[in-house]
């Protein structure tokens, strides 16, 4: 009974925006190496019967590689796109959107921030929904979104804790958090 969560992969993001949930962000070339490497490892170590993917253009890129290899359609739902974020961060750089106050929220307790566009707990829900009528599935998420759904589902202590790193493999089993390494 496997259910796990592949976060897309490396984003060609060369301005450094805060895309968030934007559309048309698209797996740099070693983000496309990353998709790849993680399909073969879930393939060769699990057994899929189901893909489910935002359908944010980074993560149906990740899903591809998925797909062909198990030969399963990916299905796309709005429930595993990425947390909106804070509106004025879209579109900003980096050093634009870090020197705000929901920035160092974010960094310390992203929990405390009150002016995103959608609260992580509602991005639990809708993840979750998903997630608990699903079996033998993997989900191509996104970093906020995979984060919060671990964090309320496992009622962890810390969100910042368990922040998965571009194609990490994220497996919950028996009320515990397992995060699978391959060879990149």
């Amino acid at each position: 009974m496997s259910k796990l969560f592949l976060r897309h992969g490396e984003v060609e993001n060369k301005k450094d925006i805060f895309y968030g949930d934007l559309a048309g962000y698209q797996l740099s070339k070693k983000g496309i190496h990353q998709a790849e490497s993680a399909a073969n490892y879930i393939f060769n170590n699990f057994d899929i019967k189901y893909i489910y993917s935002s359908p944010l253009l980074r993560a149906r890129q990740t899903a591809q590689p998925l797909s062909k290899l198990f030969e399963i359609e990916v299905n796309y739902t709005n429930n595993l796109i990425e947390w909106g974020g804070i509106k004025l961060w879209k579109g900003k750089t980096f050093e634009e959107f870090s020197q705000t106050d929901e920035y160092k929220l974010y960094i310390d307790d992203p929990l405390k921030i009150k002016s995103s566009e959608e609260s992580y707990l509602d991005v639990y829900k809708r993840v979750q929904e998903l997630f608990k009528n699903t079996d033998k599935a993997i989900f191509v998420s996104h970093q906020d979104t995979i984060r919060s759904f671990t964090y309320y589902e496992l009622e962890d202590d810390n969100f910042n804790n368990n922040k998965p790193e571009h194609c990490s493999i994220h497996e919950i089993k028996n009320d515990e958090l397992l995060v699978h390494t391959y060879p990149d």
